[in-house]
């Protein structure tokens, strides 16, 4: 037999409907695990099925079920609110199952979920379109503010029941990748690296995205040495969920030291993109204030020259137009 596990949280022992509701992966056996543990048939049943279900604790769940193999049930245990009951259940099922929900008019778009860990995938589509969707959970989590996929899948079914197909590119903006999910991904990274003059490299990245004009700017700004200095690569940061102009972006901003550095900057140049552009010009500016003030002479030479090769072909494009 085949069992899905499910952990309902109730916030007090007289309440019907579960605060919080969750998957748990990582049992081998069921049926030998289902007689162990004392769980007793469940009088509703779905039909032609036997259900089980027990009511435990909070310390008999986690020692049940491994929190590394749950994260879930840990942001539940640890952010969630205090719930005072909770009831493991054993649903029977003929054959492993995709977990997915519909939503939209006519319940025409559906999203499936690969699992419910902060980096499982959701790929939203329609009977009309392929997936135009392929985000991590968190980024749903995130921008819901809520804990867990059930919750997900309940505010995509009554939030969003009144949009289109057409709608779809909308929804995946709405919750790509942004900001707050660069600064939480660079202040680990770069946490407690420091430049040559022993300040935090964190300021850098800082300053160039607060010197941006827009949030593009602003969100390329943050991410722009990421790539170049650490174990991340483009595809990491579109798996991420982090929009693929960005990313575009990104790639043209990564210097691959077997580039000469002025070759480098030409190709930023020549690319048409404006935000690339943008973000260098910040990127050499707050390289020049911090080789300046650190006595960086060598350093300071390069940035000149790439700026002034920058301000002359804009000078030139501008002229031409």
């Amino acid at each position: 037999m085949i069992y899905d596990f499910i952990a309902e949280f109730f916030r007090d022992k007289n309440d019907t409907s579960p605060m919080y509701r969750t998957h748990l992966w990582g049992i081998q056996n069921a049926e030998s695990f289902i007689k162990s543990i004392g769980m007793i048939e469940d009088p509703d049943s779905t039909s032609g099925f036997i259900d089980y279900l027990k009511e435990m604790n909070q310390c008999e769940l986690i020692e049940l079920f491994s929190l590394e193999e749950n994260p879930e049930l840990a942001d539940i245990i640890f952010e969630g609110e205090a719930c005072r009951k909770i009831i493991l259940h054993a649903y029977e099922i003929e054959e492993e199952f995709e977990i997915r929900c519909s939503f939209g008019v006519e319940d025409a778009i559906w999203a499936t979920f690969s699992g419910n860990r902060p980096d499982s995938r959701v790929r939203i589509s329609s009977m009309y379109q392929e997936p135009v969707i392929d985000l991590p959970l968190r980024c749903f989590k995130e921008k819901m503010g809520v804990l867990t996929l059930f919750e997900v899948m309940h505010r995509l079914e009554k939030e969003y029941s009144n949009i289109f197909d057409e709608d779809l590119d909308s929804l995946r903006k709405e919750f790509e990748s942004g900001i707050d999910r660069a600064i939480d991904i660079v202040s680990h990274e770069f946490g407690d690296d420091l430049d040559l003059d022993g300040n935090p490299q964190l300021l850098h990245m800082t300053a160039v995205s607060a010197a941006g004009s827009n949030d593009d700017e602003r969100l390329v700004g943050m991410l722009h040495d990421l790539v170049e200095d650490k174990d991340w690569t483009f595809e990491d940061l579109l798996s991420d969920g982090f929009p693929e102009h960005i990313v575009d972006t990104l790639r043209l901003l990564t210097h691959d030291k077997e580039t000469p550095y002025m070759d480098y900057v030409r190709n930023i140049c020549e690319s048409g993109n404006k935000i690339a552009l943008a973000v260098k010009i910040n990127d050499l500016n707050h390289n020049l204030k911090r080789g300046r003030a650190g006595g960086h002479w060598h350093h300071v030479e390069k940035h000149e020259k790439a700026l002034a090769y920058i301000q002359e072909f804009i000078a030139n494009k501008e002229s031409d137009e």
